[in-house]
């Protein structure tokens, strides 16, 4: 049996039963699910429990916020922990995702499985700049440079399979050690937690089961072909950004609403997920990058002017004739 799962303290917790009803009814999930909690109260905690979700409340791994970050990001430690070793894998999910349709082959990925971070951000860019470290942070920084290459891309923690046949306190231990060493410079705390405990052993994730964009702003989606076939390609939608689906202006505010009022219906409700062939899946990731084509097309051409303008002024001006 697989287990999927989430981590909330009470300022977020009402926004997982989204989570969980789109999960059932749409990602048509056959496993169990999971709540990891952090300082709620446990009246709130008796909804989760009357429609049979796992509640999970380890001892905090840390007390206070890190740069920012409240600490329930690190409840994230526990699944590796050998608790989680009755169920076969673990499926981990953000609060700010929705899911589109059909979810369960995202359990057939071994290991430790992760889509790389937005852009290709590296590992280094998990950490705070430079500019924000003080003394000992760049002693800090300059002793892991040494460890790792903070190069490579890094994963990100928003969707996560774990295969808990690995799961042990030494891993645990080892999550723990890493926050005690490095949470004074971590930017992005879990994250960068993440890359260093699988530093060169991870699995990439296919993008449309995490699937995300800064511009979920239903002003930037409407002007843009290739992010409106999100909705009609994605199996999870990961709102990485500041739109989130729970703001007015966002594109899937309309589904947010509906899915969370709904959500009194879960697991009760009838499972309808859409479950796309792997050559529905191709022809679908083949028509999204054709419709970016333009876009890229557009941003070569002004890159292409940026550097007659420079070098060629003359040049520019022509070029700037013909392509209007």
């Amino acid at each position: 049996m697989n287990i999927l799962v989430l981590a909330s303290d009470n300022y977020y917790l009402e926004y997982t039963k989204q989570v969980f009803y789109s999960a059932h009814r749409y990602g048509n999930w056959q496993g169990e699910y999971g709540l990891f909690v952090h300082n709620v109260p446990h009246e709130k905690l008796q909804w989760f429990k009357d429609r049979g979700i796992h509640i999970f409340e380890p001892e905090p791994l840390i007390e206070e916020d890190v740069n920012g970050w409240p600490p329930i990001i690190f409840h994230k430690c526990y699944l590796v922990h050998p608790m989680m070793k009755p169920w076969k894998k673990v499926v981990y999910l953000d609060t700010d995702v929705t899911i589109l349709r059909d979810i369960n082959k995202i359990t057939k990925y071994k290991g430790f499985t992760a889509r790389k971070e937005n852009g290709n951000l590296n590992i280094r860019g998990q950490f705070l700049h430079d500019e924000d470290l003080d003394e000992n942070g760049l002693k800090i920084m300059n002793r892991l440079n040494k460890t790792y290459n903070l190069n490579r891309v890094a994963l990100n923690v928003g969707v996560m399979v774990f295969e808990t046949k690995y799961n042990s306190m030494y891993f645990f231990e080892r999550a723990k050690q890493l926050i005690i060493e490095y949470k004074n410079v971590m930017r992005l705390p879990e994250q960068a937690l993440f890359n260093l405990l699988f530093y060169n052993r991870w699995n990439k994730l296919p993008s449309v089961y995490n699937d995300y964009t800064y511009f979920f702003y239903t002003k930037d989606i409407e002007k843009v072909p290739h992010l409106q076939r999100k909705k009609k390609q994605s199996k999870i939608l990961h709102f990485i950004g500041l739109s989130k689906p729970w703001d007015s202006d966002n594109y899937f505010y309309d589904l947010w609403t509906s899915n969370l009022a709904s959500a009194n219906d879960f697991p009760n409700c009838n499972q309808i997920g859409e479950k796309p062939s792997a050559l529905v899946d191709v022809l679908r990731r083949a028509d999204r990058k054709l419709r970016k084509v333009p876009m890229y097309l557009a941003h070569g051409t002004w890159l292409a002017g940026q550097q007659l303008q420079r070098y060629w002024p003359s040049a520019y001006q022509w070029y700037k004739k013909i392509t209007g």
